[in-house]
């Protein structure tokens, strides 16, 4: 039992100074993490949320680096530092079966010696030290905090570049005791009314305010001064509580007037009513119903509003006939368990072509219209569905052209459409092998058909491999050097470069061999229903192809001024006037005064003496600050009100931070003014050298 206890006293050891290491390790990571933290965020003003992922960085590191302590090194320790054990420890570990006499003397020997073991100095120290560095660096953040300024401190959802987001607590006047302000939303939100006690504020658009104000004695008139110049004076009966109310239907700030006493600038946010979004789903903005496709189109979309959907329906126009004889019918179309009021929806109506009136050849447009309780209202993009006119697509008719640069196989093609309509037809009044047989010899005649097409594009004329003898059948084929060329060159294998089409020509011819390969699979494992899809897809291919090598031949002709002679390579470009585009243009000073602005910030950082000139620059920053203020006070309104004690020489450095976050951020959206043109170096040189050819225009 004695040795059983050694080998576990071996092994608890190895798990306690494995644990001891790397409560070390993470402590020098948590004293890592802790110190570039606080010199990001007191420093460099970086996110407070960004702590967290350099932690995560210095643990990775941590596990990836950390050393373990094996049995091995635990046995070297015991025999270097316990005497008893005779540097026979490695005993205790090793199969009692396997040793001999003497061996088990030993171990019996050394088993109770095992219990004197002492623990490694060199662990001790680690954890000692890491344990230190953690106390270090606690200390050295703190007086980083401390010697920090105080606007340079940003909370877990603040960034520089948003001078609103630089938190600050409200101010109340002096002499107001308390505030009761009740927000009351316009009806089509559905909100109810809610009270606050703060004067900064954010509302729905078309809300109602009212101030419910009790002051100190002695209070003889309270205002409420708006952005617009408007002002508000509250009522009262015993000088003491005062009331007013608004109606609110734009952003902006206002202040607080005790008597003569200006408070601090409170904003007012308003909540504009969004427009209803709509997502279609399906069908596709173009959608073709082919002939064995079911004249019925499935409409799926999501809407949704911050408020509610009053009504959304679908406003459908079926277009008829052709030329001057065409007819538009326009209808509404509702949705199915449709209820007012909700403010996300999953729609879909199955619309049937049929029951709207259409036939071959029709078109249906269609776009989704959605109203919020606001009244707002959204169109979606127009939708069109198609009827495939088969008559239309089996005609001939138009598909004569001055230039007919396309093989005339189309009849082919329509020919086996109809054969494979006609099949279909007879498929219950014919046997099977029969049916089969049709079938199969259709699938012949579509290989046929794209082996014709295939030549225009270089193709093999066949699938087969090349004959053994090179295709030299008699004896005077080795003295036909054209054919020796032919199997020597392997012409066939440049498909690209054998015929004279455009680009865009041969990838709709290629799209024509595939589909037809398509359809001859399908007659050739007997599905000619399978098959009748790819063969109208074929045969529209082929008919676009043929309409677009039209060329248009004027009946008269075409009188061109005719051609100098002595004119041509002499450069003479006097005669010819370039397009100019003459617009008055209006640089926009705002941009240069918030840089001048910026510039006197730094100099009042610096604690100089302003000039009356940068005085004046601040002024007129302040003047566009404000109408930023009034338009998103979010954002610009704390900005703004710094910028106002700056000039009002009662200001702190987190004043001058502030603003000048504000005046950068308006800088950063000023769009970029056109600029002069400069020549190149080519330009001159050419320049110069048409000059050299007639040398008296110089």
């Amino acid at each position: 039992m004695s040795e059983q206890r050694a080998v576990h006293i071996i092994h608890q050891l190895q798990r306690n100074w494995n644990r001891r290491l790397l409560l070390a390790r993470v402590l020098l990571a948590l004293a890592s993490a802790i110190l570039i933290s606080s010199a990001g965020i007191f420093l460099f003003r970086m996110n407070a949320w960004w702590s967290l992922p350099i932690l995560l960085i210095a643990m990775a590191v941590t596990m990836a680096l950390r050393e373990k302590i094996s049995v091995k090194d635990i046995i070297i320790h015991l025999d270097t530092n316990i005497a008893g054990l005779e540097e026979s420890s490695s005993l205790l570990l090793q199969d009692e079966q396997q040793m001999n006499l003497l061996q088990k003397l030993q171990v019996r020997k050394i088993a109770e010696a095992i219990d004197e073991h002492p623990q490694p100095a060199t662990i001790r120290a680690r954890l000692n030290a890491a344990a230190g560095f953690v106390a270090i660096a606690i200390i050295l953040s703190v007086l980083l905090a401390w010697l920090a300024p105080a606007s340079g401190v940003m909370g877990p959802f603040e960034t520089a570049n948003n001078p609103s987001l630089v938190h600050k607590p409200e101010i109340k006047p002096a002499g107001i005791d308390r505030l009761s302000l009740i927000l009351t939303p316009p009806a089509y939100t559905g909100r109810k009314q809610r009270q606050q006690d703060r004067f900064n504020l954010s509302i729905e658009e078309g809300g109602h305010l009212f101030w419910n104000i009790t002051t100190t004695p002695g209070v003889h008139s309270l205002q409420l001064l708006f952005n617009d110049g408007s002002i508000l004076p509250l009522r009262s009966t015993d000088q003491q509580h005062w009331m007013a109310g608004k109606l609110i239907d734009k952003p902006g700030f206002y202040q607080v007037k005790l008597d003569t006493v200006l408070s601090e600038l409170y904003q007012v946010e308003m909540i504009k009513d969004q427009q209803p979004v709509i997502t279609v789903q399906s069908p596709k903005p173009n959608t073709l119903i082919e002939p064995w496709m079911r004249s019925e189109s499935q409409v799926k979309l999501a809407l949704s509003d911050d408020y509610g959907i009053r009504q959304s329906f679908i406003a459908a126009t079926v277009a008829s006939g052709s030329g001057e004889a065409v007819k538009f019918k326009q209808q509404q179309l509702s949705f199915p368990g449709f209820a007012a009021g909700g403010t996300q929806y999953q729609l879909q109506k199955l619309i049937d072509l049929k029951a709207l009136g259409m036939k071959r050849g029709d078109e249906l447009y269609f776009y989704i219209t959605a109203s919020d309780n606001h009244g707002q209202e959204k169109h979606s993009d127009m939708y069109i569905v198609r009827i495939e006119d088969t008559a239309q697509l089996m005609s001939v008719e138009g598909l004569a052209s001055g230039l007919d640069i396309k093989p005339e196989f189309f009849r082919s093609q329509r020919q086996i459409i109809i054969e494979t309509e006609q099949l279909l037809r007879e498929k219950d009044t014919i046997s099977v092998s029969e049916f089969n047989r049709r079938s199969n010899n259709l699938g012949i005649d579509q290989k046929l058909l794209r082996l014709r097409y295939s030549k225009f594009l270089g193709e093999e004329e066949s699938e087969g491999a090349h004959d053994d003898a090179g295709g030299f059948t008699s004896a005077e084929d080795f003295n036909n050097a054209e054919k020796i060329l032919d199997e020597v060159t392997h012409k066939h294998d440049i498909a690209e470069d054998a015929s004279f089409f455009d680009p865009q020509t041969k990838k709709q011819l290629k799209a024509t061999l595939s589909e037809m390969w398509k359809s001859e699979l399908q007659l050739r494992v007997m599905k000619p229903k399978e098959a009748l899809p790819f063969e109208y897809t074929a045969l529209r291919l082929l008919k676009d192809l043929q309409q677009q090598s039209r060329v248009y031949v004027a009946k008269t002709g075409v009188k061109t001024a005719p051609l100098k002679p002595e004119k041509r390579l002499t450069g003479e470009l006097d005669k010819i006037d370039a397009p100019v585009l003459q617009q008055d243009y209006q640089p926009d000073n705002s941009s240069l005064a918030i840089r001048k602005a910026l510039g006197a910030l730094e100099l009042v950082k610096s604690r100089e003496d302003l000039s009356q000139r940068s005085i004046a620059d601040l002024e007129q920053a302040s003047i566009q600050l404000s109408q930023r203020a009034a338009a998103e006070p979010g954002i610009y309104l704390r900005a703004f009100e710094s910028l106002r004690h700056i000039l009002q020489r009662n200001f702190t450095a987190s004043d001058i931070e502030t603003a000048g976050h504000g005046l950068q951020r308006m800088l950063n959206n000023v769009s970029r003014a056109p600029a002069r043109w400069q020549r190149s170096a080519d330009n001159e040189l050419s320049q110069r050298y048409f000059q050299q050819l007639n040398p008296g225009n110089e």
